[in-house]
């Protein structure tokens, strides 16, 4: 399974007026293509292990695994390379933006709305959720009881505390991110010059502010320090070119905005827990 290259945009079969999509997937080995789609994706695997991909994270997977994977952000499962065993999954994919924004406005959807802000970097969830989760939704045969159970089964996911981010950043934009007008001016900032050398006091006097009080705003506002977004925007910048493109470690390392290799190599083995070699033998299955 080649991974270096951009994801197939897959089309979602929706039957009649139904929202909801559920199809359960019995198949000889995991083998679909890297792909994304507008719509947000439950995956839970019955049967069958191997390597999951969402965005720019790679790990291995075993019967249980249960994820939330964001709009427009890439995945795919993957059984070792070889591997024809029958294997089984239950995917359940819906658009929330065929809801309406009246509905997702409202006070009880609260929680289900942050619940799709973080699952745009994709979202790993305890596998006794797993079990509980495919019971309500296969008790439900109409559409509209279909509807209801993902609805039930959402609002159970936004409130478990050992919920797992899986990518370093969302493949498409934080809505949440965008909200404030500085932070809009510094995304938009970083996006254009992240690749070569960039300082805080420069993002900083384009919302005029004193480098101090940019530090306040900015861990206040992004949850971690101007330096460490950068290095994470950085690391997801790299991690895609790993993925999609046959450059070299050294070249992925200069063109995402890192000086030097050894730098990158140490950030990526922190953060990924694996080099950046390693990372993309993984995608290509060698081991």
């Amino acid at each position: 399974m080649q991974l270096r290259r951009p994801p197939l945009l897959e089309r979602i079969p929706l039957s009649g007026p139904a929202s909801v999509a559920v199809r359960e997937f019995r198949t000889a080995g995991f083998r679909h293509p890297w792909h994304q789609h507008p719509e947000v994706e439950l995956t839970w695997i019955l049967k069958g292990s191997g390597l999951r991909y969402v965005g720019d994270s790679v790990q291995p997977f075993h019967a249980g695994d249960f994820c939330l994977v964001g709009g427009n952000l890439p995945h795919t499962w993957l059984s070792p390379e070889g591997e024809t065993g029958l294997v089984r999954s239950l995917v359940v994919q819906f658009d929330p933006a065929r809801w309406g924004t009246a509905l997702m406005e409202l006070p009880e959807f609260a929680r289900i709305a942050d619940l799709f802000e973080r699952a745009s970097r994709g979202l790993a969830f305890d596998s006794t959720l797993a079990a509980r989760a495919r019971t309500i939704m296969l008790r439900r045969a109409s559409p509209f009881g279909r509807f209801t159970a993902l609805l039930e089964i959402l609002e159970e996911l936004a409130e478990h505390p050992g919920t797992r981010p899986l990518a370093f950043a969302p493949w498409a934009p934080n809505r949440r991110l965008n909200s404030d007008p500085r932070l809009r001016v510094i995304q938009a900032f970083l996006s254009k010059n992240a690749g070569g050398p960039v300082a805080q006091k420069d993002a900083a006097r384009l919302v005029r502010l004193s480098p101090a009080a940019f530090s306040r705003f900015f861990r206040r506002a992004v949850g971690k320090t101007f330096g460490a977004y950068l290095t994470d925007l950085r690391l997801s910048d790299a991690c895609r070119r790993l993925l999609e493109s046959d450059h070299t470690i050294s070249q992925i390392a200069f063109d995402a905005g890192f000086d030097n290799l050894s730098t990158f190599n140490r950030s990526f083995r922190k953060a990924r827990g694996m080099s950046p070699r390693a990372f993309r033998r993984q995608a290509l299955g060698h081991g």
